[in-house]
């Protein structure tokens, strides 16, 4: 934490809520994060807010021919990284907002992307990284509040539009659980970090709007019944009969389907 505040004051910046900025300080968390990135066969990591490079110095120090792409929207951290490893042929650091970028543009078949994800917009970072890598094998590891993170995996959660299509195509591993204390300044919440594995799907989806579609018009209304709800854009005959053919009941609730029940609701239809 010491080390934080000095490098901060040192660069003339404080922490930004409006970024998000909660900056990792448990070193054997670090470490952790460290050990599994670099048992992971991988010669590239695409790294999603590197911050002051608490991560990103000690994958330096732990593989010299390791690739480091870091993406980061304060310039001022982004001018500290830039001008650390100037000389660094292994080392790319770009200045943009990633929600504004084309990750596939920054991966090859052997990386990994990590982030510990701002909390206002972790769950868009998933989704695109979701939409961008369906069918890969580019996994991540991210960072979540707690709360988000069970949702992710429907831990003691009902399923939702986005644990659905997350589960659709990822395999989802709880790697860390973190308190307040090990960030700086602290959160008012806890974290969870997640190891997410895209899956081999016998389901080739082409069109991931219209999936995204189909999911957010399936859990418009938890409450009401799964075949209401697509009745709205699906002739309820019609419904009534691939449920059928699915020997999926008339009755079932929007949250009770598996997500390869839906993979294949959608697929049929």
């Amino acid at each position: 934490m010491a080390t934080i505040k000095k490098n901060l004051t040192h660069l003339d910046h404080y922490p930004r809520k409006d970024y998000g900025q909660n900056f990792l300080s448990n070193e054997d968390l670090i470490n952790k994060i460290i050990d599994f990135i670099t048992s992971k066969e991988i010669n590239r990591v695409v790294e999603i807010g590197p911050g002051l490079g608490a991560i990103t110095d000690k994958l330096k120090q732990s593989d010299k021919k390791l690739m480091l792409i870091c993406i980061e929207k304060d310039k001022k951290l982004y001018e500290n990284l830039q001008k650390k490893y100037f000389n660094d042929t292994n080392f790319q650091i770009i200045n943009i907002d990633v929600l504004k970028i084309d990750l596939k543009k920054y991966v090859n078949n052997k990386t990994l992307i990590f982030g510990n994800l701002p909390y206002n917009i972790a769950t868009k970072i998933l989704i695109k990284y979701a939409d961008s890598f369906i069918g890969s094998n580019t996994e991540a590891l991210f960072m979540f509040q707690k709360e988000v993170a069970d949702k992710i995996i429907a831990k003691k959660t009902k399923k939702s539009q986005l644990s659905t299509k997350i589960n659709c195509f990822f395999k989802i591993e709880e790697f860390l659980r973190l308190n307040q204390s090990d960030f700086w300044p602290q959160p008012k919440i806890k974290s969870t970090m997640l190891h997410i594995i895209p899956k081999i799907s016998e389901f080739n989806i082409r069109d991931i709007k219209k999936l995204n579609a189909f999911l957010f018009l399936a859990f418009q209304s938890n409450r009401r019944k799964l075949i209401n709800n697509l009745s709205i854009e699906y002739d309820k005959q019609l419904l009534l009969k691939k449920f059928k053919f699915l020997k999926i009941k008339n009755d079932v609730r929007p949250e009770n389907l598996t997500p390869v029940q839906y993979l294949n609701l959608f697929d049929i239809l």
